[in-house]
């Protein structure tokens, strides 16, 4: 390892989450590189190409400096009720919940479709899992979920019913799947902690508190933090 460089990589979305997980490497005294890739999956996986694959124009990172983790941090919608606004969790599984095919108003998985292999490296059962000691020591303090990435957030019931029927999720991010597909191919692990700003239903920005949640993400980040900087 170069140690030039943190052994820790965290990946957020945007600069509120930014905010939220830089005061809690501060607090937990962990030395941490940080980046905002930008809102989606397509902004995601640049960000980490340029950190993760050597042979990307403009990349910072140097061979040997790969990350010993890799974290992606930030806010989720929950479809569970026992996941309310405020829950922290630490997802386990991602998948790529509205990647596939509309069959005449029918909605198809790449999988359903016949145009992927559900169990071809690094997907089980359409599904990318995370495992390996960092997931277990996140699973040891914040509960465990399951999630669905999705390129444009679900705000009406016809599309919420299409992804529970299909995926049965219990968060929602825009990025998940991305990071955790761009960091199987590349070999490093990565774990995800997502703080729920919102319940899954038709869009209602009043019910939402992004505050509440960035707080919780927060404090459950530093905590996290504390424990994975005495094992790197």
């Amino acid at each position: 390892m170069n140690k030039e460089y943190p052994e820790i990589l965290i990946a957020v979305a945007h600069p509120s989450e930014e905010g939220a997980v830089r005061q809690a490497a501060a607090i937990a005294g962990c030395r941490c590189d940080i980046i905002v890739t930008g809102v989606g999956g397509a902004a995601m996986s640049w960000a980490l190409q340029k950190r993760l694959n050597p042979g990307v124009i403009h990349q910072r990172l140097m061979p040997g400096s790969m990350p010993a983790l890799v974290v992606g941090a930030g806010i989720a919608g929950s479809y569970k009720a026992d996941l309310p606004v405020g829950t922290v969790v630490t997802t386990g599984s991602d998948c790529f919940a509205d990647m596939g095919v509309d069959d005449n108003g029918s909605f198809k998985s790449l999988f359903h479709a016949g145009l992927s292999d559900p169990d071809i490296a690094p997907f089980t059962d359409g599904r990318i899992l995370c495992k390996g000691k960092w997931y277990e020591l996140a699973a040891g303090m914040l509960p465990e979920a399951t999630g669905a990435t999705v390129n444009m957030s679900s705000g009406s019931q016809a599309v919420i019913d299409r992804i529970r029927e299909i995926w049965n999720p219990d968060i929602e991010t825009m990025e998940g799947a991305w990071l955790a597909y761009n960091c199987a191919m590349a070999g490093v692990p990565w774990i995800a902690v997502r703080a729920v700003s919102n319940m899954v239903e038709p869009r209602n920005l009043k019910n939402w508190d992004i505050p509440l949640a960035l707080r919780n993400l927060e404090e459950k980040m530093t905590r996290l933090l504390e424990l994975i900087a005495k094992e790197v």
